[in-house]
């Protein structure tokens, strides 16, 4: 053991209080993202006074199932409010915080040779679960409590900017989202000057079409009124649906160390690559930056585009075959809370919720005329843009907060 490395059981101390009188009723569980997170079991009729009080600075962890999970789901709570956690957690502070900064410590743990290092005790067994003496056989850097904390602040500015890039994101988007629906579900879309010009009121140019007096018609295919110009159908006759390519164990042999990119849910979401194919699988599998990706099991309607690589079979692809429908519509269209919400809803399976071609293919679509399809574009195509900057931005932040997790081990 290198000199400046220490055991972690001269830091760490057990923690088991009960909640004996029952009163606190905020009950956490940890995930695989190491955070702590509300409980979605069911307390209706359960004893909570069986259940480990987590105060502020103290950690939460599970060891029972380390080795399938090949993750420590660990979790380090800093809020004032006590909480509570499953009794079959291990609960552990820090005995001294000017020897072991709690954070440094939640730096430490997080790393991915930690969870391999806790992997391997556990014997790599789908069971294999950790000792508490497991636990505290880890070693970690002790530099002093000044270094602790220039490592923990240098760590912890990035942290904050990749939440604040991920909060101006999701601001962009629930902006994207109002649009489209101000736009093609409220049909309140600025009346054009052609079509105000057309029916004698040139001053309607630029106001809301449906509450403006814009003529509407009651579609049964919709179940709503639309606008009388607008072109109703199944999705089917104007796009062409790809499935992606099935990796199981007989096709792992498409799985290399270099190649194209394998685009599943996860890595959508990301914007991270983290397998590659051989470059030799079917070019319907493979997806081009205008092709659009949406996930078809599990987390049903998720939809991307700009992405390159081989679709999984967790995903379509999708691509506009008709003059009627832009490819810029479709995807704002398919990505529309709307339109997710109907796809969970067509997807069925006994295990988990599986779109199939067929379903997916009787989703009603609104076709307006294309000069409104490229003017909604022109709004939406800007912000989308300025989504992908920031969560591009977080990609390089991320493999920062990577190399300030390595450097740890030089501290």
């Amino acid at each position: 053991m290198k000199s400046h490395y220490k055991s972690l059981s001269s830091y760490i101390r057990k923690v088991d209080v009960r909640n004996k009188d029952g009163v606190i009723t905020k009950l956490l569980g940890v995930n695989l993202n190491k955070e702590l997170m509300p409980s979605i079991a069911k307390t209706h009729g359960v004893d909570l006074t069986k259940y480990k009080v987590l105060s502020k600075n103290q950690f939460a962890c599970k060891f029972m199932s380390v080795g399938r999970d090949e993750k420590l789901p660990i979790g380090f709570y800093q809020e004032d409010e006590k909480a509570i956690v499953s009794s079959a957690y291990y609960v552990f502070e820090s005995i001294d915080e000017e020897l072991l900064d709690s954070q440094y410590l939640m730096m430490w743990l997080s790393r991915p040779e930690n969870d391999r290092l806790l992997w391997f005790k556990s014997g790599a067994d789908v069971r294999g679960s950790i000792s508490w003496d497991d636990f505290c056989e880890i070693v970690l850097p002790v530099p002093s409590i000044e270094k602790q904390r220039e490592i923990v602040r240098e760590y912890y500015v990035v942290n904050d900017r990749i939440a604040l890039n991920e909060k101006l994101a999701q601001k962009l988007e629930d902006t994207a989202q109002a649009i489209y629906k101000q736009w093609f579900v409220d049909f309140e879309f600025p009346i054009t000057k052609e079509y105000a010009e057309s029916i004698g009121k040139p001053e309607l140019e630029g106001k809301p079409y449906k509450s403006s007096g814009g003529e509407m018609e009651f579609c049964n295919l919709l179940d709503m009124e639309k606008p009388v110009f607008c072109k109703t159908d199944f999705i089917e006759s104007y796009v062409k649906l790809s499935q992606g390519q099935v990796i199981n164990a007989k096709t792992n042999y498409l799985i290399e160390s270099e190649g194209i990119p394998l685009l599943r849910i996860q890595d959508l979401k990301s914007y991270e690559e983290h397998i590659f194919i051989n470059p030799s699988v079917a070019k319907s599998k493979i997806a081009n930056l205008e092709d659009i990706i949406v996930s078809r099991t599990g987390n049903v309607g998720l939809t991307f585009r700009h992405r390159t690589g081989v679709v999984h079979n967790n995903c379509f692809k999708v691509k506009s075959v008709s003059e009627q429908l832009t490819s810029d519509f479709l995807f704002w269209f398919l990505k529309s809370k709307r339109i997710e919400k109907q796809m969970i809803n067509l997807s069925s399976g006994s295990v988990q919720a599986d779109l199939s071609h067929q379903k997916f293919n009787k989703l009603p679509i609104i076709l307006p005329e294309a000069k409104y399809q490229k003017k909604l574009s022109l709004y939406l195509n800007t912000i989308e843009k300025n989504i992908e900057a920031y969560l591009n931005a977080n990609t390089q932040l991320n493999q920062l907060m990577e190399l300030i997790l390595r450097r740890m081990s030089k501290a």
